[in-house]
């Protein structure tokens, strides 16, 4: 199953209609090519405001940077997150949002500036230090677990899914194109078989 089939039957299972009728992502029709409106060059968010979905850019970039291969940005992830986030229950977008304003707010508190607007080596920096819980005495260890590593937990989780889900990752992976490799013949066994033995 290729990206855009994923995107339009993960829409069909979160019930888009049923969850918010008023959340602006729509049920793409049999045939229809979902993915083809993240490509868009007039795109444009239906969930995440302007600062939320730069931040969202610049934060799966750092998480997954373009190497040799292509990274998050190219994956259009924050395409694909808006889109999906937007048909997601009240409780789910709350806990994206909490996490990713926290970004914001952690590098103000550390660096005096946006997470957008640091440089790369301060994204960095940020990253290796909120990717670990902090609970080891020699981190300074506290009662509880760090809420940085709690908060990039989340975002790693959906950055991370959305990018292996999308053609790039899918390439990255070994993908081809194919949707399915061989033929499935099903169960070989005759009818009552199984509890011969």
């Amino acid at each position: 199953m290729n990206r855009r089939e994923l995107l339009r039957n993960s829409l069909l299972a979160m019930g888009v209609v049923a969850v918010n009728p008023h959340a602006g992502a729509r049920i793409f029709a049999a045939g229809e090519d979902a993915f083809v409106e993240l490509e868009r060059a007039d795109w444009a968010t239906v969930f995440l405001n302007a600062q939320q979905n730069e931040t969202l850019t610049a934060l799966s970039d750092a998480i997954i940077p373009a190497t040799d291969t292509p990274g998050a940005k190219a994956a259009l992830v924050n395409r694909f997150l808006d889109l999906v986030l937007s048909s997601e229950p009240a409780t789910v977008q709350k806990e994206f949002l909490d996490s990713l304003a926290w970004f914001d707010t952690g590098a103000q508190e550390r660096y005096k500036a946006t997470f957008v607007n640091l440089t790369p080596n301060e994204k960095l920096d940020f990253l290796n230090l909120v990717a670990w819980p902090h609970t080891h005495p020699r981190w300074g260890g506290t009662e509880g677990v760090f809420a940085g590593y709690q908060h990039f937990m989340v975002m790693k989780r959906w950055i991370v899914s959305a990018f292996y889900s999308s053609p790039v990752g899918l390439k990255e992976q070994g993908w081809d194109g194919w949707a399915a490799r061989g033929t499935f013949t099903g169960c070989e066994h005759q009818p009552g078989e199984h509890k011969a033995s």
